[in-house]
């Protein structure tokens, strides 16, 4: 039976609604930098860059997101 995006899955966690979104943002990055991008995301639990990148722009208390 096919679930809608709003409904829970069996473990209790919340489905996101799927969004489309209009733009996109690129940056040159070189392989390593690429690297650690996708090995951060996978250690805090996130599937993909962007999902970690928007994470990091939607916190309110972005102190620790500053370049030192």
């Amino acid at each position: 039976m096919a679930r809608n995006a709003n409904q829970t899955d069996p473990a209790g966690n919340a489905k996101k609604k799927r969004m489309n979104k209009e733009y996109v943002i690129r940056a040159r990055v070189t392989a390593e930098e690429r690297e650690l991008f996708e090995k951060k995301a996978r250690e805090r639990g996130f599937s993909t860059v962007s999902e970690m990148i928007r994470s990091l722009i939607a916190d309110p208390d972005d102190s620790e997101n500053t370049a030192e």
